[in-house]
């Protein structure tokens, strides 16, 4: 589903990852590990397409990564709790990524169901910006699962949630065994929830 080949980024003379290569099969969850400046939020945001490899190739079910294909198959909540549009409610933070994922007929139904599913309900009509960073966190990563996208990537999920959020993320996931999961963690206790783990290492 996932797959990186001789894949390298740097910014400018400074290496963040180098020669990676990795394959990831459907179902997979992948931890990302490795202290701050390892690479892990850049790998993430090229495998999402928001950034480019310096060397290398990465691809997402065969498409190149960033591709219009590609994107298509992949939820992303990267930085979840800043990445919302602080004007807009919770709910219509969720809408607008629905109507451009689904069809029509589902979006609604789509949403309620997230809401529902992250404890989301009670404050969805609340403006973003009003909302604490524990609840952001939730519409994003509830957003990155509208519609059961095939690839999911998100970047430290709990790092804003509390115990009982972290739960309900992880019931999330395991109601979806065919979605293929990638996550930078720093929480202990993500280890025991994924499959396979990439210790990634800092470069000087």
């Amino acid at each position: 589903m996932l797959r990186l080949d001789g894949a390298g980024r740097a910014f400018g003379r400074r290496p963040v990852f180098s020669g990676l290569d990795l394959a990831v099969a459907p179902g997979t969850r992948l931890l990302l590990t490795g202290g701050n400046g390892a690479g892990k939020t850049t790998l993430l945001r090229c495998l999402a397409g928001t950034l480019t490899l310096s060397r290398g190739r990465a691809t997402v079910a065969g498409h190149p990564a960033g591709s219009a294909a590609a994107r298509r198959l992949v939820g992303v909540a990267l930085a979840p709790e800043q990445t919302l549009c602080g004007s807009l409610s919770a709910h219509d933070n969720l809408m607008l990524v629905a109507r451009m994922r689904l069809p029509a007929r589902r979006a609604a139904a789509a949403v309620a169901g997230v809401e529902e599913e992250f404890a989301i309900t009670g404050y969805a009509r609340t403006a973003a910006n009003r909302c604490s960073a524990g609840m952001r966190a939730r519409v994003s990563v509830a957003r990155a699962l509208l519609g059961d996208p095939p690839v999911v990537l998100l970047d430290e999920p709990g790092r804003s949630l509390d115990a009982q959020a972290r739960a309900l993320f992880w019931a999330a996931l395991d109601r979806r065994p065919e979605s293929t999961f990638v996550l930078a963690s720093h929480l202990p206790e993500d280890l025991s929830h994924c499959d396979r783990t990439l210790a990634m290492p800092v470069h000087h």
